[in-house]
């Protein structure tokens, strides 16, 4: 055999082993976090009422379910193994409705606009992601809410909300309970913001 030949059989035979041990060598686990939040008492109301919750949008980076961390305020990050559930703006959305369906704030709160709602709410999350510091990491969240009456288009309220929680541990995990502390006090924000709003318009 030629030396041109042994070369090109030892090459052929290095990237077969190669192939191999990529598949054999276990990938790593993708693990996915989800919100968790205190949902309010749930209370006799007199509320007339009735709320549709749009679905959310999230701007970038933040539309996709891979986590995002910042190091500095210049630099952007994902996780390739850490992942929330589903996206941001899903996550927000349910929790947003199952929450002001439980404050007894309206008679009504329906999934979407295909409900004969008073008010529709629609949201735009512009942030959602880890942010590292020296010696600890936080969840940083900010949300634009606004509300329109059912076939109009130009909304009669809009306020953006921001929050911040420190995380107990420095790990994903921590940054995906850190981040319902988060959402929850921003609803719990928003709910007060919109009773006197509620008190004023309702028949």
């Amino acid at each position: 055999m030629s030396i041109g030949l042994r070369l090109l059989s030892g090459a052929v035979l290095a990237s077969v082993l190669l192939a191999g041990c990529s598949l054999t060598k276990p990938q790593p686990e993708i693990h996915h976090y989800a919100l968790t939040l205190t949902l309010p008492e749930v209370s006799s109301s007199a509320a007339t009422l009735s709320l549709s919750v749009s679905p959310f949008h999230a701007r970038d980076p933040y539309g996709q379910d891979l986590m995002v961390y910042r190091s500095s305020p210049y630099r952007l990050d994902f996780y390739n193994y850490h992942r929330w559930a589903a996206v941001p703006a899903e996550l927000v959305t349910d929790w947003t409705r199952r929450y002001l369906r439980r404050s007894g704030l309206f008679a009504k709160v329906f999934p979407s606009t295909e409900g004969n709602a008073d008010w529709v709410l629609g949201g735009v999350i512009h942030q959602f992601e880890e942010v590292d510091h020296e010696q600890t990491w936080e969840a940083a969240l900010s949300i634009d809410f606004w509300v329109t009456e059912a076939g109009q288009r130009s909304p009669f309220w809009f306020q953006s909300y921001t929050a911040t929680q420190q995380a107990d541990k420095r790990n994903p995990e921590a940054i995906a309970e850190a981040m319902s502390h988060n959402l929850e006090d921003i609803l719990a924000r928003l709910t007060a913001d919109l009773t006197p709003v509620t008190a004023s318009t309702a028949p």
